[in-house]
């Protein structure tokens, strides 16, 4: 069973000098990973101290790897008995104020993202920081990541490799779900072993809603890893919450709603797939042999009333049969022997032609009243090189063919593989996009992707509100082509201000439960967080905007011009800066002018440009909302106040 990676940390110190060659580590004495989640949406903090014993000035990097889900929050280091906090700035603002800092001899740090190859569905930020001489510093890094639930598990995995002996080392780790944890087991370092209490190397303290683990390994059982590095491995929890057969829960706090929807008790759908393969000559070798491996597995799970097609390609188009067939055992076999005999490398790369050929596929046996899932699963290790090559033409002829019928996932195999590419083609049509790595497990990715979107339950879903409670405008995606067993839709948005205090969540879609049959409907009732212990003032609100920032980051990846590519790019600029997220787009800098700029508009009467709000605490989706407004309706300043606003709001939320 594939697992989802949520959380892999990779943290080293290492000296760099001006010919960036690399020395011993300096000293780490303490480092304590604290990881908190709250319904979904966890909060990581990684508290370092770094010894610098030389004479001179140490410029260090903190290599971390978060997750493509996740965005670095916070940042501060203590030194000389001073605190400094990180400000999110535009990248050219972050790196100004580092460069200045770090010439004048102070101490300083900065995050961004780096372009080096990180791990598996990682990203890779480096948090450089100048240590003056003689002197101890202290650095606490924060980043926040919603959760997705794939194959019946949420998983958090977090990768320890210090590249030392630690005298003091910890890992707390504590998970609290509202619905109340159904299962929970973890899995050391450098093990195998799954366990579900207690160990000598880890303790639990376990109540129906909430799960708490602390590892605290000694300098002994360090070495037991690596006499001189230490650990360097993953510590992994996986767990799952209570389901039931209803429209799920939905949390609201704060003016702010996440409404989770799982449900138990529905029947596996029918499906059409489309098996759209690349057989170029670029996937010779070690990647047409594990394709061809992993076909005769996948072909033999498809289920009896599954329907199937396999479309081949390079600058020419191979068909196994004109439509796609019935899934009897007969049709597997012969599809097996089909696979084994013609995945074969040949020519150049038409993706163009492949895509529109298997989506006709489907058009030819689609039926209005057929409730099935409709998949078609693409797989490439290249770039378009025949027929229509430029990429965004290429989107723009499969969404308009497809128009919402089929859920396109897009695999990209190998090294050399476009993923904004693949990223934008499955995101305007339903799917998702996922890098599979040319190595020894290739085949078992493959084979934990199928297993993600071979059982459909519900197709044509959408979210419903009291239109009258929720503000349409301020919801993330609501309408989904089709819901997968072990998965979950979530859907965060705002509430109107003054509305009624009751209202309803109601989930539609096509689907089979019991003896119901077609139009489904799961109905719940929100409920209100504020009387449940240990929920952080912003959690709904952080979430949401969490949420839509990823959003606006994948439009304007598929947006069909600069101009709405600018739009998307600006908006999810001021919602970086304004709720202090490390996203694509910017950078946080610590440096003693940040934190002397902080303590001067901190000591300054609050003045704004605006009329929406004169209470001292500005909640960030409001300053969004304006600039979200300003924006859309042509104001030439929008740019100049949204970003003084989103400065405003980190000093001000601090009062």
């Amino acid at each position: 069973m594939g697992l989802l990676r949520f959380l892999t940390l990779f943290a080293f110190l290492h000296h760099v000098s001006s010919e960036d060659s690399i020395t011993l580590p300096s000293q780490i004495t303490e480092m304590a990973i604290v990881a908190k989640t709250f319904a979904r949406f966890s909060e990581v903090t990684v508290t370092t101290v770094v010894k610098n014993t030389n004479s001179e000035n140490q410029e260090v990097m903190f290599a971390v790897q978060v997750p493509m889900s996740g965005f670095i929050s916070g940042f501060q280091m203590t030194t000389n008995n001073k605190t400094l906090r990180g400000l999110v700035q535009e990248k050219s603002a972050a790196d100004k104020s580092y460069d200045q800092a770090k010439a004048s001899g102070t101490s300083a740090g900065k995050i961004s993202q780096t372009p080096s190859i990180p791990g598996r569905e990682m990203e890779n930020f480096a948090v450089y920081i100048n240590v003056a001489a003689k002197s101890t510093a202290k650095f606490k890094l924060t980043y926040q990541e919603v959760i997705k639930r794939k194959l019946g598990q949420f998983q958090q995995k977090i990768h320890v490799e210090p590249m030392q002996i630690v005298p003091n080392m910890s890992l707390s780790y504590t998970v609290e779900e509202p619905e109340g944890i159904q299962t929970l087991t973890y899995i050391l370092p450098n093990q195998r072993q799954q366990r579900e209490s207690s160990s000598s190397a880890v303790d639990i303290r376990a109540t129906p809603k909430k799960r708490e683990l602390e590892f605290r390994p000694t300098m002994e059982q360090q070495r037991t890893f690596n006499k001189g590095e230490g650990i360097r491995g993953d510590f992994v929890i996986s767990y799952d919450v209570n389901h039931q057969d209803d429209g799920g829960v939905v949390l609201v706090h704060n003016g702010y709603f996440v409404h989770y929807f799982s449900p138990s008790g529905l029947e596996t759908l029918p499906k059409n797939i489309i098996f759209v393969i690349d057989i170029s000559s670029s996937m010779h070798g070690f990647k047409i042999a594990k394709v061809r491996k992993v076909m005769q597995v996948i072909l033999g799970k498809l289920r009896e009333k599954d329907y199937f097609n396999i479309l081949l390609f390079d600058n020419r188009i191979t068909l196994w049969q004109s439509r796609p067939q019935k899934a009897t055992v007969s049709n597997i076999r012969a599809a097996r022997g089909y696979a084994e005999e013609t995945l074969v490398v040949g020519g150049s790369t038409n993706i163009n032609s492949a895509l529109l050929d298997a989506v006709d596929l489907l058009l030819n046996i689609q039926d209005t009243q057929d409730t099935r899932g409709k998949i078609i699963v693409f797989l490439t290790d290249g770039h378009p090189t025949a027929g229509e090559t430029k990429t965004q033409n290429i989107r723009l002829n499969v969404k308009r063919k497809n128009e919402g019928l089929a859920s396109i996932f897009a695999l990209g195999f190998g090294h050399n593989v476009d993923m904004s590419f693949l990223e934008g083609l499955a995101y305007e049509n339903g799917g998702f996009a996922r890098k599979i790595y040319e190595e020894v497990d290739a085949a078992e990715q493959l084979e934990t992707f199928y297993e993600e979107i071979s059982t459909p339950l519900l197709v044509d879903v959408r979210m419903e509100y009291t239109p009258t409670v929720v503000q349409e405008g301020d919801v993330t995606e609501r309408k989904f082509p089709q819901y997968f067993n072990g998965s979950e839709l979530v859907v965060a948005g705002k509430l109107r201000e003054n509305s009624a205090a009751e209202w309803q969540a109601k989930v539609i879609g096509e689907g089979e439960s019991g003896q119901r049959s077609g139009s489904l409907e799961f109905i719940t009732t929100p409920k209100n967080l504020l009387d449940v212990p240990g929920v952080t003032a912003d959690f709904a609100e952080r979430y949401w905007a969490f949420s839509r920032i990823k959003e606006l980051l994948k439009m304007k990846l598929v947006a069909e011009n600069e101009m709405q590519k600018k739009q998307y790019h600006d908006l999810a600029l001021n919602m970086s800066l304004a709720y202090q997220f490390v996203t694509p787009l910017t950078s946080m800098v610590v440096t003693e002018s940040v934190h002397a700029r902080e303590e001067n508009m901190a000591r300054q009467p609050l003045t704004m440009d605006f009329a929406f709000s004169s209470k001292r605490k500005v909640a960030g989706g409001n300053a969004v909302i304006y600039a979200q407004n300003a924006y859309l309706s042509g104001q030439t300043n929008y740019r100049v106040n949204a970003l003084v606003l989103s400065l405003m709001f980190v000093v001000i939320t601090r009062l």
